[in-house]
């Protein structure tokens, strides 16, 4: 297998789509765009960054997630805004996904590419290789960062790519290792001082874990994906697919491990399915891409309520974020041929249209150019 399903989720989710929704599954006739569409405040198109200040810029390279799909965000702005952590991708040799290694003449081993964390300084103007050998972070608001750091520099092939998880107090501090023996861990964000990040084990199963400091790694939820972590830093809302059995959603302590709250989706909106992971908790909502587009769930003491089911005529939806505290428009990207497109949804209206930000983008390494939102999922934080 050249790469994860992780990096397929990631990178292939459809090949054409057409975009409109409604919760009865009924088409809409397509609403005119707002003069100023629910674009991300942070977002990339190929290798070109929106939102930063100063006006766009080009980075040195685009931010992909080849190890992680999106698991983990492709950049993450510094609480401050000066800086841009990202992930990079550098391929030793081609490696073309729909033949065979062996009809390529790759053998075990041979090296295919250098995952690598660069910092783009808004300040300086400077684009440096930050970790090579490195992939996923998480900043937090004081300027600690941490990052997955592999074994080895390179990515191999039928060699499982495995390391640790590490902090740096600051850009200029030496990285500590928290992991207290190597595994294929991706890091997520921060809660607090807390580090919740994924141990990925044999076959792919997802475990969501939490690093409490330097060698104190304990398990959160086995064979589940988190979707957000609460606004104060202190909860995680977790999902377990129909792999694991009835899929539910469930609210944990981050503290603890006790869980708060639970929901047997099937007991809910037959349209939603299930959830995925990367979505967004703001106040007292979460959103979350779902098996028909996406759901919006309400959070009290002890108890999960899904509020707002919303069909997407698309495969899938990726990363949906809240536009604003109402918890009705929410920010989501997919895919096209030509590379990744952002939707702008609204729960009110029961739609979604297309948000297309120019200017084009040339695709690289056989990878259409991708449109993404960057974000920090840490909390507690100013800014997201």
């Amino acid at each position: 297998m050249a790469l994860s399903r992780h990096l397929l989720a990631g990178f292939a989710l459809i090949a054409m789509v057409a975009f409109a929704g409604c919760s009865d599954g009924k088409q809409k006739q397509a609403r005119p765009h707002p003069a100023s569409p629910a674009l991300p405040g942070l977002y990339s198109v190929g290798a070109r960054i929106f939102g930063l200040p100063g006006g766009p810029v080009r980075l040195a390279t685009p931010p992909v997630t080849p190890l992680a799909g999106w698991l983990t965000p492709a950049a993450v702005p510094s609480a401050d805004g000066r800086y841009l952590a990202y992930n990079s991708w550098r391929e030793l040799r081609q490696d073309d996904p729909k033949l065979s290694w062996s009809d390529q003449g790759i053998e075990p081993g041979d090296p295919l590419a250098t995952p690598s964390i660069r910092l783009y300084d808004s300040r300086a103007g400077t684009d440096d290789v930050l970790a090579e050998g490195a992939f996923s972070l998480a900043w937090r608001a004081d300027g600690a960062l941490a990052y997955f750091k592999g074994a080895e520099r390179d990515y191999r092939a039928g060699v499982s790519y495995v390391g640790d998880v590490v902090v740096r107090p600051s850009l200029e501090g030496a990285p500590e290792v928290w992991s207290s023996e190597r595994g294929r861990y991706i890091v997520v964000g921060w809660a607090g001082t807390r580090l919740v990040a994924y141990i990925e084990h044999e076959g792919e199963a997802l475990d969501v874990v939490v690093f409490d400091g330097p060698g104190r790694m304990r398990a959160l939820a086995a064979n589940s994906a988190l979707v957000a972590i609460s606004p104060n830093g202190r909860q995680a809302f977790v999902e377990q697919g129909p792999a694991q059995g009835r899929p539910t959603v469930r609210v944990l302590e981050l503290a603890t491990g006790h869980e708060a709250a639970a929901l047997d989706l099937t007991r809910v909106d037959a349209a939603v399915g299930w959830v995925g992971y990367a979505g967004d908790w703001r106040a007292d909502r979460v959103v979350a891409s779902s098996a028909s587009g996406l759901a919006v769930f309400g959070v009290a003491p002890g108890k999960i309520s899904l509020q707002k089911a919303l069909r997407v005529a698309a495969s899938s939806v990726a990363e949906p974020r809240f536009v604003d505290s109402s918890g009705l428009r929410v920010k989501a990207w997919t895919s096209v041929r030509r590379g990744g497109v952002f939707l702008d949804c609204d729960f009110a209206e029961e739609a979604c249209d297309r948000a297309m930000p120019l200017p084009e983008a040339r695709g690289v390494h056989g990878f259409p150019a991708w449109r993404r939102p960057l974000y920090n999922p840490s909390r507690p934080l100013g800014t997201s």
